[in-house]
């Protein structure tokens, strides 16, 4: 895949902000310039306000992607469709994500794609530990996969590996499709090599989690102690238009039901689903799915839901003030970051964030510059800062929950 130029990206920036809603405050579309120097002592301050009251060795990011083209034997793929001159837009959306995680040599993907990671949370000084998700073949109704339709494909064995080389690095995350024939014991094999909890996305995946084909994986979910931390409302990430309504938050009830507990990826708080529980499903915002979900007294220390890309600007508005004004429901969310998101400019814009009440301009200057310097950070900076009025996000919802993650804790 050729290498993109500037001019390229900037061109598949405006089709995001055509398609996806976005809004420009910089520039750049995936990595910060260079630094002019270091860090001034400002934004030191502000990191170090981010870690009061937080223990380092409990401190989690629950939400990062692993992504490689099976570089040095790593099992990785990614599909055709995502590097074909016959899909522009969505080549270019990958050469993008590659940018935003530092990789500039093909040969080499993947193992840049982990030393980008690895070194940014390095060189934080007091620093957490990253979940690392690993992604399976989509499957079809038989359970048979479908490797050529696959957006990409993640070992769990290869993100089992980088947890055990790097254990104060990264913690291991499985994934898989539960249509699979082998489904229950892919799953028992993850959890033996160490995963702590399974990722789904289901409208990349074709996986309908209401569906009784994963009442047997459900019920081993619960035997080994692992949580569902799936994708609910619409996603964009991937090429998923014909399959959103099973990001539908409604169905995480059947997982709900049988025990299981469930992190609803970004609190569900993108695009909008039928209505499952009204006469003639009228289509709504998934977010009101998600509240729904949330609220129901029935689903009390199952359901949580995660901040990855909460923060973005496609996401602004309702769902973080929602977040704000009602704490009680902190002891349900998990910190993520979405890496590499986080490192696409035109996703994170710090000036909406003072738009809607959540940033001062000062803070906006200190977190654009710590952006510079590692987006990581960034972002783990940025949500400890965020604020409505008084209200901040509690302390625990950056650290390790042991009654969702009890093979961790």
């Amino acid at each position: 895949m050729a290498r993109v130029t500037r001019r390229q990206l900037i061109a598949l920036a405006a089709a995001g902000a055509l398609y996806g809603g976005f809004r420009f405050g910089h520039t750049r579309v995936a990595r910060p310039a260079a630094p002019s120097g270091p860090l001034s002592k400002e934004a030191l301050a502000l990191i170090e306000r981010a870690w009061v009251g937080l223990d380092p060795r409990r401190v989690l990011d629950g939400h990062v992607h692993v992504v490689g083209l099976g570089c040095g034997g790593t099992g990785c793929e990614v599909g055709e469709r995502l590097q074909s001159a016959f899909n522009p837009l969505e080549s270019l959306k990958f050469s993008i994500y590659l940018r935003a995680s530092g990789v500039d040599d093909l040969t080499r993907a993947d193992q840049q794609y982990i030393e980008r990671l690895a070194g940014l949370l390095e060189r934080q000084g007091p620093h957490g530990r990253a979940l690392l998700f690993a992604f399976d073949h989509l499957h079809d109704e038989d359970g048979q996969v479908l490797v050529q339709a696959s957006e990409f494909f993640t070992p769990n064995e290869y993100v089992a590996a980088l947890a055990k080389a790097s254990p104060e690095l990264f913690v291991a995350c499985a994934s898989v499709h539960p249509y699979r024939k082998d489904a229950v014991e892919a799953l028992e094999k993850a959890a033996a090599l160490g995963a702590v909890a399974v990722k789904w996305l289901p409208n990349a995946m074709r996986i309908d989690p209401s569906s009784a084909k994963c009442d047997a994986f459900y019920e081993a979910m619960v035997r080994l102690q692992l949580p569902l931390i799936t994708h609910a409302g619409e996603e964009k990430a991937v090429h998923a238009e014909e399959a959103q309504r099973l990001g539908n938050p409604l169905h995480l009830r059947r997982p709900l039901e049988h025990g299981v507990k469930v992190v609803v990826a970004h609190c569900g708080s993108l695009g909008k689903n039928p209505d499952l529980d009204a006469s003639g499903a009228p289509w709504v915002d998934n977010f009101d799915l998600f509240q729904r979900l949330l609220e129901d007294p029935r689903w009390e220390g199952l359901l949580y839901g995660d901040l990855s890309a909460i923060a973005q600007v496609n996401r602004i508005g309702r769902p973080l003030r929602y977040l704000f004004d009602h704490p009680e429901v902190h002891r349900r969310l998990i910190n993520g970051s979405d890496y590499p998101l986080p490192a696409i400019n035109v996703l994170m814009q710090t000036g909406a964030m003072v738009e809607g009440g959540f940033l001062t301009e000062t803070e906006r200057r200190l977190l654009n510059e710590i952006d510079q310097h590692d987006p990581l950070l960034f972002d783990f900076v940025t949500k400890r800062t965020l604020h409505l009025g008084e209200r901040r996000l509690a302390d625990d919802v950056f650290m390790i929950r042991p009654e969702l993650f009890p093979r961790l804790a």
